[in-house]
């Protein structure tokens, strides 16, 4: 049987003629690659300036946070997560319906993400905002940005059921 090319080199490394070829350094694995990095890149141009407001805006209200669900159940929110911290911030008025008032300082409570907290404060579970610990700062909060609706926004469903809730709620 012939030797193979790999065996002949195997054989004088071992017999010390050869010195055994330099290991390569290995590259370091990217967290994020350089195909992602330019997408996320091109999204974010492509947002524009409102993206960059609503960051602000979310970075302002994490420096209020407590670290505390403020509903009643005492569970800690995401305050301290860079990923999840966005979503302790429930708006009170949706930011999707209520546009002049989408990042308005006090437009949102302090809720935990995950459990349940956040989802609360959807409009489908509107009903259930006066058995919350923090009802008496949401009525407060929304007598302030009541007036900064547009009227066309006071028309909404969401606003007149709110504002029942609010008035006779107290």
């Amino acid at each position: 049987m012939a030797e193979t090319e790999y065996m002949r080199k195997r054989r004088e490394i071992l017999l010390g003629i050869r010195e055994p070829d330099p290991k390569k350094e290995p590259k370091p694995i990217a967290k994020e690659s350089a195909k992602t990095k330019a997408r996320k890149a091109a999204e974010k141009k492509e947002r524009g300036e409102d993206e960059t407001m609503k960051e602000r805006w979310f970075q302002a209200r994490r420096r209020e946070m407590t670290g505390t669900c403020q509903c009643g159940c005492a569970e800690p929110s995401h305050k301290n997560s860079d990923d999840h911290f966005r979503g302790s911030s429930a708006h009170l008025l949706p930011k999707s319906i209520f546009e002049s008032v989408q990042f308005d300082p006090l437009n949102w409570v302090e809720r935990r993400m995950f459990g349940g907290c956040h989802d609360m404060m959807e409009p489908g579970h509107l009903e259930i905002w006066p058995n919350m610990a923090d009802w008496q700062d949401i009525r407060e909060k929304f007598f302030v940005l009541a007036p900064k609706l547009t009227d066309e926004e006071r028309g909404k469903e969401f606003y007149k059921r709110l504002e029942w809730l609010v008035y006779n709620n107290p």
